[in-house]
């Protein structure tokens, strides 16, 4: 058993020479501590410590050899692998020079043993990317989700106007809107955690055909297999100097999934306000600024910051899917690109914080909601009324309840007032049951159909991720 990985510890200071935001604006120490320079080469540094204490189960370097490789590996930075480059230009033999470096002149020989670059640079990319979806990404996520159940649960019965296309359609409750995401967000952590387990290593050479590693054993299979299980990995079926993009790039796309579902919340918690709709607010904090000039304003900033970082995860996206092609055996046309790869994990994990405070401070106005309901005088109660003319003989119910419908909106007067005293309605009118007539006359409070039953049958079903 190896011991386990330990990582640089992030700088806490933020860097105000950093070029990418996330390494100044949103930079995060719990993040940099998975995705950081500093961490790849770690993770880099722990696969050529799996490789040692394999050739030892193989017979090929004494238990010595490896615990001083392990120890030497362990102490590497990236300080020191970045000044070695310098006079390398190519990563990994730096980094394989500043171990040897910690080394006697037994153990030189077996650093990188039989191994070509990528099998270590493709192999700590995986590890890298599992332990940050694993130990960031998905407990961010969870706790967000436990937050909006938590929500979903206290509003389950709170009544609002269900929108669709921008308008008023026909009631909800608020908890129900919630419940959407409470749902998308729990497919999604559940395939999060399913891809990043998925993610495969290798250890198979310069082509993926165990060239070298057929000299020195005699199942280069096996070796593999061996090595990679100390990393809690599972070989890739087929490799050539890479591990085939796919799974790495689900990955990401899955990411995308996220951002995507975290800023259609954020979207529809913006535009709830709006100062006309005015159903929910971000808390404004004692001394927060909405605008430098427009005391007045309280703005979504946050809902929007979740909008515009959910771009950057796409554009990585795109990135990853352009790195499926590579030629041949392999070329280095993703060898800058596929650096990239952090930004979604980075990206990801800072929007569910951030969304998670927010949503926990929600400032839900239950008052402005009846408000918003009884705007259109009842109105939103043309579906039903169709239905009840329908089933009451009316062959061209539709078209009366619209008529009926637009005619209540332009006069301002409730939808039931203006069907009694319509002459071809009033018939069936007085078909209508005494529930049904309440339908058409209280609408907001009578016709919410199934929103508090299924929000509480969502909380139930995704308990289970948050306990």
């Amino acid at each position: 058993m190896l011991k386990p990985i330990k990582l640089p510890e992030p700088d806490a200071e933020q860097n105000f020479s950093a070029i990418d935001p996330l390494d100044s604006r949103y930079y995060d120490n719990n993040i940099a501590r998975y995705l950081s320079e500093g961490a790849r080469i770690s993770y880099q540094a722990y696969v050529e410590i799996a490789l040692a204490h394999t050739l030892v189960e193989s017979g090929i370097c004494s238990p010595a050899v490896a615990k001083s490789i392990d120890t030497a590996a362990r102490q590497v930075t990236a300080t020191s692998v970045y000044k070695e480059e310098q006079t390398t230009k190519h990563d990994i033999k730096a980094l394989v020079n500043c171990i040897k470096a910690g080394l006697n002149d037994e153990a030189k020989p077996f650093v990188h043993f039989g191994a070509t670059s990528y099998d270590i640079v493709a192999t700590a990319q995986t590890l890298q990317m599992r332990d940050a979806t694993l130990q960031v990404v998905i407990p961010r996520l969870k706790a967000l989700l436990k937050t909006l159940i938590h929500l979903a649960e206290t509003y389950a019965d709170t009544p609002q106007i269900g929108r669709t296309h921008g308008q008023h359609a026909v009631p909800i409750t608020f908890g129900y809107a919630i419940a959407e995401y409470v749902s998308r967000l729990g497919i999604n952590i559940e395939a999060l955690d399913a891809l990043a387990n998925e993610l495969k290593g290798k250890f198979s050479g310069a082509v993926g055909a165990y060239n070298a590693l057929q000299l020195f054993v005699p199942d280069p299979v096996k070796f593999e297999k061996d090595l990679l299980s100390k990393l809690d990995l599972e070989p890739a079926e087929y490799a050539t100097q890479i591990v085939p993009p796919e799974a790495m790039v689900r990955l990401i796309d899955e990411l995308t999934i996220s951002a995507g579902i975290m800023a259609n919340l954020a979207h529809d918690m913006r535009h709830l306000q709006r100062t006309e709709i005015a159903e929910v607010r971000e808390k404004f904090e004692p001394g927060q600024t909405g605008s430098s000039t427009m005391a007045h304003k309280r703005n979504p900033w946050n809902f929007e910051n979740v909008v515009s970082m959910a771009k950057q995860v796409t554009a990585q996206s795109v990135n990853a899917n352009l790195n499926l092609s590579s030629e041949h055996q392999r070329d280095l046309t993703d060898s800058a690109s596929s650096r990239f790869y952090t930004i979604p994990l980075a990206s990801v994990a800072s929007m569910a914080s951030r969304l998670d405070k927010i949503m926990g401070k929600l400032e839900v106005d239950k008052a402005a909601m009846i408000r918003n309901l009884n705007l259109t005088g009842g109105a939103i109660a043309a579906e039903p009324l169709y239905l009840l003319f329908e089933k009451y003989g009316h062959t061209q119910a539709h078209e009366l309840s619209k008529k009926l419908s637009h005619k209540a909106l332009e006069n301002k007067q409730p939808l039931a007032q203006v069907v009694q005293a319509d002459k071809e309605a009033k018939p069936y009118w007085d078909k209508f049951t005494a529930t049904e007539m309440k339908i058409i006359e209280s609408p907001e409070t009578h016709y919410s159909g199934l929103a508090a039953q299924k929000t509480k049958t969502i909380i139930k079903k995704w308990h289970k991720l948050i306990s």
